[in-house]
């Protein structure tokens, strides 16, 4: 488990995603899953349309990150925590 909230702000500078999944929104429920409300935050996710292990690591949403966040390597570890 991360030992740290994902410093996204939800500017949204990300999006689109080429493969539909709202960077900000999960972000916002995997921190909220890390503060410790675990049960609304996987309730959360579990109702998300796209989940984190859809990502396709394309690198587009980094580009335009100006918090530099490594996204697709966060993607990565989402869902074994979340699932």
């Amino acid at each position: 488990m991360a030992l740290y909230q994902i410093p996204c702000d939800g500017c949204c500078d990300c999006l689109p995603c080429a493969a539909d999944l709202n960077i900000p929104e999960i972000f916002r429920i995997y921190n909220r899953f890390l503060r410790g409300e675990e049960a609304e935050a996987l309730q959360e996710y579990h109702s998300l349309a796209h989940k984190a292990d859809e990502c396709i690591r394309c690198g587009r949403c980094e580009k335009s990150c100006h918090n530099r966040i490594g996204i697709s390597a966060v993607m990565f570890g989402i869902p074994e925590e979340m699932e």
